[in-house]
């Protein structure tokens, strides 16, 4: 009861190349006790670390064992609490100000781990969502700061391009259309997971990398394996993870 969203999560982390090659080679932080359950899941096929990891992560918000939570939540915290994984999944963005009458522009920049994706229209594909986020937009009420007129440009922009990317596909009443591959500015990514949920209930459909792996349906105890052409498209899907293939 309650771990649904505990199990599509680690699924998802668990496809990863670089957290496989760590593990494998034995390496992990022991005085991390998140990453000492990730890594005992990881050895024993999810024998040994479960019931510790359950009690590592537990939290008012997260009521792991007790209650449905958010897969992309304990993603996110996951990110904050292990180094390795927030050294692949973190990248730089920035918000761009630029007045339409004269030379004024600003310029903010974050680092997140995940790119939301919000669309009213249905099938709307992955690569026409990233471009809608990007994209100029113009604001006409916003009132510049050297020259006091009003109008601006304002975008989103990328600024660097991490190992695994996350977009978190927000539910409105549209949807994203993913792919097995995606370019992204000269990048090449292969999608290792898709995190689904319909309400009540999270899973994950997964592969190995390199690209060429059969898919899986890995949906707690239950396994399911689809050919390497069969990718598992639903509209439920909520967390998309990309690796990306080259340095």
């Amino acid at each position: 009861r309650g771990s649904c969203w505990v199990n599509a999560c680690i699924q998802s982390l668990l496809r990863i190349p670089d957290l496989q090659k760590r593990y494998s080679s034995g390496e992990h932080d022991k005085t991390n006790l998140i990453e000492e359950c990730l890594y005992k899941i990881w050895k024993s096929n999810g024998d040994d670390g479960l019931k510790e990891f359950f009690e590592v992560i537990r939290t008012d918000t997260m009521p792991a064992g007790k209650g449905i939570g958010d897969s992309r939540e304990l993603l996110q915290y996951l990110c904050d609490k292990v180094p390795f994984l927030d050294e692949l999944m973190r990248f730089k963005i920035a918000y761009s100000i630029k007045c339409k009458n004269c030379d004024y522009r600003e310029v903010k920049e974050d680092s997140v781990t995940e790119f939301a994706i919000a669309t009213d229209k249905d099938k709307v594909p992955l690569i026409e969502c990233i471009g809608d986020v990007v994209k100029p937009v113009e604001i006409d009420g916003w009132k510049c700061e050297k020259c006091e007129k009003t109008g601006c440009i304002k975008q989103q922009l990328i600024g660097t391009f991490p190992k695994a990317m996350m977009f978190h596909l927000i539910p409105l009443d549209g949807s994203a259309e993913y792919t097995s591959t995606l370019g992204i500015n000269k990048r090449q990514y292969a999608l290792s997971s898709v995190v689904c949920y319909n309400g009540s209930h999270w899973w994950t459909y997964g592969r190995e990398m390199p690209p060429g792996s059969s898919w899986y349906t890995l949906d707690d105890t239950n396994v399911k394996e689809h050919g390497p052409k069969q990718l598992p498209l639903s509209n439920k899907a909520r967390l998309l993870i990309y690796y990306r293939l080259e340095n």
